[in-house]
């Protein structure tokens, strides 16, 4: 099958063009100074060192686990991208409610962490519902971009205490 660029909406060509640099290992020598990708989220300032390395804990399978995913997205491995979004929407959530008490890192982050957290949970979802129903390459590739938008909103609330769009 043939997708082209242009037949994409703006966020499936993000979405594409994202899992591409990904999978490729980023930008080129020719692009600027030679530098290692960062392997890991700087330290925030804003929470304490304790909070950060039960974050850092609960996030490593869930960094393997998204590494998988962009190959399978590369790959088009539909049966492979359902089970790893399946697996980051119900499995892979960073605090939630337990046994009936509440999660310490729940009075810890900020709110607008697990608000995040929610949205990523469901953007999961639909690209799970996406590649098993057998929705077309593009369809995917929009919902991948929802999954790494949420990402990268994430992150900046756990960095900066707030999105990424300065809210």
């Amino acid at each position: 099958m043939r997708l082209s660029v242009s037949s994409l909406n703006c966020s499936a060509t993000l979405g594409f063009f994202l899992v591409l640099s990904l999978a490729v290992g980023g930008p080129s020598e020719a692009s600027g100074p030679s530098r290692p990708p960062a392997v890991r989220l700087l330290a925030p300032e804003n929470l304490t060192l304790a909070t950060r390395d039960e974050v850092r804990g609960r996030m490593t399978r869930h960094g393997n686990t998204m590494s998988s995913l962009v190959r399978a997205l590369v790959l088009l491995d539909r049966p492979t991208i359902a089970t790893l979004a399946g697996r980051i929407a119900d499995e892979e959530v960073v605090s939630r409610i337990e046994d009936g008490g509440p999660d310490k890192l729940r009075r810890l982050l900020p709110k607008e962490f697990f608000t995040e957290q929610d949205t990523l949970q469901n953007s999961a979802r639909e690209l799970a519902a996406s590649a098993a129903h057998g929705d077309t390459d593009s369809v995917m590739a929009d919902r991948f971009a929802t999954v790494a938008k949420t990402c990268v909103a994430c992150h900046s609330v756990y960095l900066h205490g707030r999105s990424g769009d300065g809210r």
